[in-house]
């Protein structure tokens, strides 16, 4: 074990309960239950992989307590009847099999969620106040169904204890129905479960010492809490604390210190946030508490911030979240000291956006996320020399991918550095690290893997003949593509700007687009202190990237100053400005210099291909054929067409 971590490896005891280290696998929606919430084997396999990579505890995702009045979006894990219970312990003993502890997180919805999704016509809350981000009105529970509602946490919790797991977390965190009751933005009543703090506190302590009944005193129980809302008129972090302390009272052996709501969002923290920023509210919890407490926030991005939580004593655990989709075996990777092989979270959010459009969550660095179950990646029979062409995301992953699968790989790449346009992204100062990580990561691996790089070679067919292939690999990527509209000569190409450092442009900017490229170019353009304009066809900006990722980033280019103008259709481009129509009228922009960031094309590659088949040697051409993909897109493009060589 590294010396350097040892703080994160001790032991901890919650209760009964004995964690192997201070990792936990926070709690993350999958959709991988079935359509009715039963247990998959996808699920399963998921989870037990996480269990191999080294993480102490497993928190399963949002257990639904009362599938008629209680589910969310798309298909929860079910736990609100015994029908479920073969399922779930077989979950359990899976993932206990490989040393880790497992506990669901068991939860109803309240108000987030949409009539379409509940067998009653409205979602049920504390009082009938609509969520300002999704979900439809709402209205007033009974006392009824509060007693129900309590009753069907201790049931839950029942099952949990009876399907071998080894604790439980209730859910009382993000705007949930505990959390409903508790902040004072969501609860207006004015009987015993609203008004005061001490009304507000009830439903949530009514749960904790029901389950505490029915599980008894020795079965390890954890709350997630959201210690504050930071949302006009919510709860504030004196009141969380306080409620922390009447939580501890009541039986609960662990906390789960989290922050916010769906509208106030700060627990997905994003590119160009702090490291750190939630460690406060687990700081201020363990202050006043005798129980473990749990930290949260992208506390694995950098391994020495979650061992600086643990070794200062700001919390007990660190929960590790989107860095466990990205790369499995993190913990195991920390404790043996190989900090080089971690393949990083880079933060942009596509596997919550892979939810937001009714898929299964996915990661974009790691293709293999929620496909364990098909073991993938086998050792070749039929070992072929391999030339890959372009060393963009696509052209490393499949490179290292069809390596580990026994094949010999030569990657051919016309510049002098790896990376394509990831390369180029990285330039802007928000999300640097993250994706120099991400080529740093590829650049290890090319070498631990044999992969044969060759940089600054182009991919013509005399070059590549000289490697002999049985298969050529065409990943050479995009290129930005020009506006055709009249005066485009008075404009530049957004990314160019990114590579030479923004030379000779002048003070005022108007970028052309307002896509991920065009957002990041006018982060870029406010760094070098420019006035910058983003003029978009469309009615929102961003719009290709997940919801996170799209509505941190318009924060960020507001709080800059940079002003966006949308539904702007560019018709004209002059020397000095930008001729735009809008509400059919057209209006004059002024500025120094004009940037497009339109979108992409693919590199032609007819040519080559022609070529190397006049030759009998085999050619593949590796992503989208319309254009410029995501990184993910591009990666799992690389993976699963290496798995298939």
């Amino acid at each position: 074990m590294s010396k350097d971590f040892k703080e994160l490896f001790e032991p901890i005891k919650i209760g009964s309960m004995e964690l192997k280290n201070r990792i936990s696998m926070a709690p993350m929606f999958t959709k991988y239950a079935s359509e009715s919430g039963e247990v998959t084997d996808k699920l399963i396999e998921y989870l037990v992989r996480r269990a191999k990579g080294g993480a102490g505890l497993i928190v399963v995702e949002n257990a639904c307590i009362d599938w008629a009045t209680g589910r969310g979006d798309g298909n929860p894990v079910a736990i609100h009847h015994d029908r479920f219970k073969p399922r779930l312990h077989d979950l359990a003993k899976s993932v206990q099999r490989y040393g880790a502890k497992i506990i669901p997180e068991i939860q109803h919805v309240g108000r987030q969620t949409f009539s379409h999704h509940l067998d009653i016509e409205q979602p049920l809350a504390p009082s009938p106040i609509k969520s300002e981000v999704g979900g439809d009105m709402p209205r007033a529970m009974t006392e009824e169904e509060i007693e129900k509602a309590i009753q069907d946490f201790a049931d839950a919790a029942r099952r949990t204890k009876e399907c071998g797991f080894d604790g439980v977390e209730i859910h009382g965190a993000h705007g949930y129905l505990i959390s409903q009751f508790l902040s004072p933005r969501t609860n207006k009543r004015t009987d015993k479960w609203g008004g005061s703090f001490e009304n507000r506190s009830r439903f949530g302590l009514a749960v904790v010492k029901r389950i505490r009944k029915e599980v008894g005193p020795n079965f390890p129980l954890f709350y997630r809490l959201s210690v504050e809302e930071s949302t006009p008129g919510s709860l504030s972090l004196e009141e969380g604390v306080k409620y922390a302390q009447l939580l501890e009272e009541a039986g609960v052996d662990c906390l789960d210190v989290t922050h916010g709501t769906y509208e106030s969002i700060k627990h997905f923290p994003m590119q160009g946030d702090p490291k750190d920023q939630l460690v406060y509210l687990a700081e201020a919890v363990k202050k006043e508490v005798s129980i473990p407490v749990i930290a949260v926030g992208s506390l694995s991005f950098e391994p020495e911030v979650a061992l600086d939580v643990i070794k200062n004593q700001k919390a007990d655990i660190v929960h590790f979240g989107r860095a466990l989709l990205g790369d499995p075996d993190l913990p195991n990777k920390i404790k043996n000291n190989k900090l080089e092989e971690i393949r990083s979270c880079i933060r942009c959010n596509e596997c919550t956006g892979s939810i937001d459009q009714g898929h299964f969550l996915s990661c974009c660095v790691n293709a293999e996320c929620g496909y364990e179950y098909q073991d993938a990646l086998q050792p070749t029979r039929d070992s072929k020399r391999i030339v890959v062409v372009g060393a963009g995301p696509a052209g490393l992953e499949y490179s290292i991918t069809a390596a580990r699968c026994g094949h010999q790989v030569t990657l051919l790449e016309k510049e002098e550095q790896i990376g394509g346009l990831a390369r180029v992204a990285s330039t802007t100062a928000y999300k640097n690290q993250e994706l120099s990580n991400m080529l740093n990561y590829y650049e290890v691996m090319l070498k631990k893997h044999g992969v044969d790089l060759h940089l600054g070679v182009e991919g013509k067919i005399e070059n590549i003949q000289e490697f002999q292939p049985g298969l050529v690999i065409l990943a050479m990527g995009s290129k930005a593509m020009e506006l055709p509209i009249p005066g485009v000569e008075y404009s530049e190409i957004a990314i160019n700007k990114l590579l030479d450092d923004g030379a000779g442009l002048g003070e005022k900017v108007c970028i052309i687009g307002g896509s991920g490229v065009g957002l990041d170019l006018a982060l870029f353009m406010k760094e070098k202190d420019k006035e910058v304009t983003i003029l978009e066809m469309g009615d929102t900006v961003g719009r290709e990237l997940s919801g996170h990722l799209r509505w941190h980033l318009r924060e960020m280019v507001l709080a800059e100053g940079v002003e966006i103008l949308t539904e702007h259709r560019v018709v004209e481009i002059t020397k000095d400005s930008v001729i735009a129509s809008t509400d059919g009228e057209e209006v004059r922009i002024e500025c120094d210099d004009v940037l497009t960031a339109v979108g992409f094309k693919r590199l032609d590659t007819e040519e080559l291909k022609a070529g190397l088949a006049e030759q009998d040697i085999e050619v593949q051409v590796l992503g989208n054929m319309k254009g410029a993909g995501h990184f993910k897109d591009a990666i799992h493009a690389g993976f699963w067409a290496a798995v298939d060589a």
